[in-house]
């Protein structure tokens, strides 16, 4: 289970996003997560040795880039969301009971989520950036106006990968029990609480 504070981001643990489906030297990421006015704030800090920023617009491949996600079920529910930010800032934002079919937010919405993305080293060893990222769960249909937010029961994942990278790499806050790279498994999303 994840519990997420309301507390400052910086006064949070870093869950550490463990390699998936092999070993990824050079590779680490981790996310720190706390909500506040039934908004999930996310900081990713991603270490890697490639840095790839090619997609330049919101709901494109974004996983093919440096990228980050979260997916997130309430409990009881079929359909999950996904948000996939990619290291050139562009996001990707879907609906839908699994990998196909999925339905895509309009591009309004997704320019109204708040985030940021900061390149902290670039060379041709290793790259680190961090993600700042604002979900507005009663948008995303998460999280019911006027609920108490400590009573929804919500399950998930958090993602770091790079498809097109060189090197590709899958990481995860929790354990997928997939034969290969496959990020659409909510029968392995963990438990999530607000606290």
């Amino acid at each position: 289970m994840i519990t997420i504070y309301s507390r400052p981001l910086e006064q949070t643990l870093p869950v550490s996003l463990i390699p998936l489906w092999g070993e990824y030297e050079g590779v680490q990421a981790s996310v720190r997560m706390m909500w506040e006015n039934k908004m999930l704030r996310l900081r990713y800090q991603v270490r890697e040795p490639q840095l790839r920023r090619m997609v330049t617009e919101h709901n494109g491949r974004v996983w093919e880039d440096s990228c980050v996600e979260v997916f997130l079920q309430r409990e009881g529910r079929a359909e999950y969301v996904n948000v996939e930010c990619s290291a050139s800032t562009s996001i990707l934002v879907g609906r839908g009971e699994g990998r196909a079919n999925r339905t895509l937010f309009p591009l309004e919405f997704i320019n109204a989520i708040e985030h940021s993305v900061e390149i902290l080293e670039n060379s041709n060893k290793q790259s680190r950036w961090t993600l700042d990222v604002s979900l507005p769960l009663v948008s995303l249909g998460l999280v019911e106006e006027g609920e108490d937010i400590k009573a929804v029961q919500l399950k998930g994942n958090f993602y770091c990968c790079g498809d097109k990278l060189a090197k590709p790499h899958f990481l995860a806050a929790s354990e997928i029990g997939t034969l290969k790279p496959d990020f659409h498994a909510p029968s392995f999303f963990c438990p999530i609480r607000f606290a």
